[in-house]
């Protein structure tokens, strides 16, 4: 990776045919960029691991969901990997697991590491996108998509402001699950509030600062949840919006 030496970092965010997940993530994470001042560090483009889509624009329901939030991508003309895209990038970001193994596939392997899982980087590893193409969940892709760029760009730009994605979660188990994953626990931490803010306030971790995307309010797990963003805040460790 190119990191900040320099050069800037490129980014290549793949899905199958480059018509509605890889589009909308290269769109918003070069507009979270611009947002702080970034822009000028990031290399993004977009690409599909299937030509079926060659020429074509976003597509109508994800584009709305792009306008939603002021961004126009009236320029995108889908494409797909190109033989020199391996060399050309430091990242290949890709959706699921499908267009990791085809992107892998495409290239003959992936030897320096650059294919990666956009929701790993929310701490929820493995998790995917699913194509909105066929389940129709154009706003919940794009909430994913959203979640995943802005973990990615903090992590690229080494902010000690760490995106910590509970959204998922359905019980206490799978809370501690992706703090243990994010924060990177040690084995013999608990899993509970207590554990919590020992592990915040002394007990070895990463993150400096964090930011929680809770469960939605009507989940089971809702309130148990805001206990755990109270001791964040209590523990000085959560970045307010």
């Amino acid at each position: 990776m190119s990191g900040f030496d320099g050069e800037r970092t490129g980014i290549l965010f793949v899905c199958w045919g480059n018509i509605c997940r890889s589009p909308a993530a290269a769109y918003l994470f070069a507009s979270l960029a611009r947002e702080k001042g970034m822009e000028n560090r990031f290399v993004v483009d977009s690409a599909g691991v299937s030509d079926e889509e060659e020429g074509n624009g976003v597509y109508p329901p994800m584009r709305r969901e792009l306008e939603k939030k002021g961004i126009d991508c009236s320029a995108h003309r889908a494409r797909r990997l190109r033989e020199g895209d391996y060399d050309a990038f430091d990242l290949l970001v890709c959706m699921d697991e499908l267009t990791i193994a085809r992107t892998r596939r495409f290239f003959g392997g992936d030897p320096k590491n650059k294919v990666k899982n956009l929701l790993d980087f929310t701490g929820q590893k493995g998790a995917e996108i699913a194509d909105p193409w066929y389940t129709r969940e154009f706003g919940q892709a794009m909430d994913q998509i959203e979640t995943g760029c802005a973990a990615l760009l903090d992590a690229l730009a080494g902010e000690d402001v760490m995106t910590v994605d509970l959204s998922a979660c359905r019980d206490r188990e799978g809370i501690y699950a992706v703090l243990r994953e994010k924060m990177d626990w040690k084995d013999w931490y608990g899993s509970n509030l207590d554990a919590l803010w020992d592990v915040l306030t002394g007990l070895e971790h990463r993150g400096e600062r964090f930011r929680l995307i809770l469960p939605p309010e009507e989940s089971e797990i809702a309130s148990y949840a805001k206990l755990v963003r109270e001791t964040f805040r209590e523990a000085g460790a959560l970045e307010e919006e």
